[in-house]
Order: C-alpha cells, then sequence, then structure tokens
C-alpha cells in the first residue's frame, strides 16, 4: 500500500524434529522465566482440559473460526501440517520461550514471520486427533523443551489469566501509521466523526480491518480501513505503512 513494512522478517533457525507432544508425555517443567514481553490472550473460549502429567498444555474450546492469536512477539519457526495437531503453530519469543498452538482449520503466518503481541495468527479448527473445534496451547522453556510446562502461571506472569478475553489486556502495536495529522474516524466513512487526531507516526494495534469509504492521497487509492480499539476507531489503511493495501493476517470487521 504505501512505503516500506516496517516490521522486517527475521531469519530464524527452525529446530528440527520437534513434533506434537502426545498425551502422557507431559512433566514438571522448570519454572518459566521472568516475563520478557506482555502478554495478550490466545483465544476466547471455555477451558475445557487443563495443564496436568497427561495433557502437556492447556484446551480453549469455542466456535470454529474463532480467532487464534500470537501470545507474545517473536518469530514463527513452525506453521504447517502435523500428525496429532492437524495443524500447528509454533513462537519462539524474545525472551527466548515457545508457545505452541494446535488443531487450528486455519493458518495465517508463515515460518519466520516477525509477529506482534495479540496479532491474529490462525482459527480454531478441529484437525487431528480432536473431539471439537478448540485451541490446544502449550508453553516451552525454549525450542530444544520437549515437554511443555504449565500455561496457566506462564501467562500469569505475562499480565493474562485464563479464561481471558482477547483485546483485554494491552497487546502489542503491529502497525505504524505515516504522515501527520491523520484522522482517526467513529466508522470507516468520510464523513464519520473525528475521534482523535495523530500528529505523526504512531505505533497502533489493529484488530481487524473493513472496507469503507475509498481515499486518495499521494497517487494511492484505497477503500480499506484499519480498527484501532486503543483510539476508539478507524484509520484509511492509506495511513498505514504496509505495501499490501489489504493488512496480511488481520481479519475482517
Amino acid at each position: 500500500m504505501r512505503t516500506t513494512p516496517l516490521r522486517l522478517l527475521a531469519a530464524a533457525a527452525v529446530a528440527a524434529g520437534l513434533l506434537p507432544l502426545t498425551a502422557g508425555a507431559a512433566e514438571a517443567a522448570p519454572p518459566a522465566k521472568p516475563a520478557g514481553y506482555a502478554g495478550s490472550c490466545p483465544a476466547a473460549g471455555t477451558i475445557t482440559q487443563g495443564w496436568h502429567s497427561g495433557h502437556d498444555g492447556v484446551d480453549i474450546a469455542n466456535n470454529r473460526g474463532t480467532p487464534i492469536y500470537s501470545a507474545g512477539p517473536g518469530t514463527v519457526i513452525v506453521s504447517g501440517p502435523a500428525s496429532g495437531y492437524g495443524q500447528w503453530i509454533r513462537i519462539r519469543h524474545d525472551d527466548g520461550t515457545v508457545t505452541e498452538y494446535g488443531h487450528m482449520y486455519e493458518r495465517l503466518v508463515s515460518v519466520n514471520q516477525r509477529v506482534s503481541s495479540g496479532q491474529l495468527i490462525a482459527r480454531m479448527g478441529s484437525e487431528g486427533q480432536s473431539t471439537g473445534p478448540h485451541l490446544h496451547f502449550e508453553a516451552h522453556s525454549s525450542t530444544s523443551s520437549t515437554r511443555g510446562m504449565d500455561p496457566g502461571p506462564y501467562l500469569s506472569a505475562r499480565g493474562v489469566g485464563l479464561p481471558c478475553t482477547p483485546g483485554g489486556g494491552t497487546p502489542g502495536t503491529n502497525f505504524t501509521t505515516w504522515g501527520t495529522s491523520v484522522r482517526v474516524r467513529a466508522d470507516a466513512r468520510l464523513n464519520a466523526a473525528v475521534v482523535r487526531t495523530l500528529s505523526g507516526p504512531t505505533p497502533v494495534h489493529v484488530d481487524c480491518q473493513k472496507r469503507g469509504d475509498l481515499v486518495e492521497a499521494e497517487g494511492y487509492k484505497n477503500d480499506a480501513w484499519s480498527h484501532i480499539p486503543a483510539l476508539g476507531g478507524y484509520v484509511s489503511n492509506i495511513y498505514i505503512d504496509h505495501p499490501d493495501a489489504w493488512l496480511p493476517g488481520v481479519r475482517t470487521c
């Protein structure tokens, strides 16, 4: 859409031979490292199974298609099919820990992609060994860990309690605006009320996007608008510093 993306893809070595853990493999893991990032809720839903000796993570059940978010900033080290999970994603966070997501029906991120805390990465499904739509979420002390630690204390140390509501905490930024006097409007319309005006480039967290009025600026045209919950309104994607007119990995409002 505009200029070069601010989020650069970070090269990451993928740990070879890492496979989804099977039931019965869990055991007490070393304490989580000190929180190195502000966490975000991975998914809304009901906790149907917690961490125990026969279960390496926590299961969060909800409807098929429920959004799944990255629990923190980091780099995607695995994204693809997997025995047992059907599909899975692993993210290595900036503090060295790893979170794992399984059973989704749609993955929205790829290996080596840099993600932010609270970024949409997948949609909930029931693929693999599953009796209904849910997210199987695990937390690991490192990429070499073979057994998951209890996700409850891990997330709690990062400001997230289970069950949780996405967006209820302080999600990290995933985009930055460009330009001055950028107007945040109550809806994706040029005649909607202005709720904020951004004086310069501003880091923002976009939770969804939708089609609205066509906006023209500096030779570009775009009818996509981003919703920024912290600012209480929408910004034309013309003013989001990303090369794509429709932002990748961001759901439709």
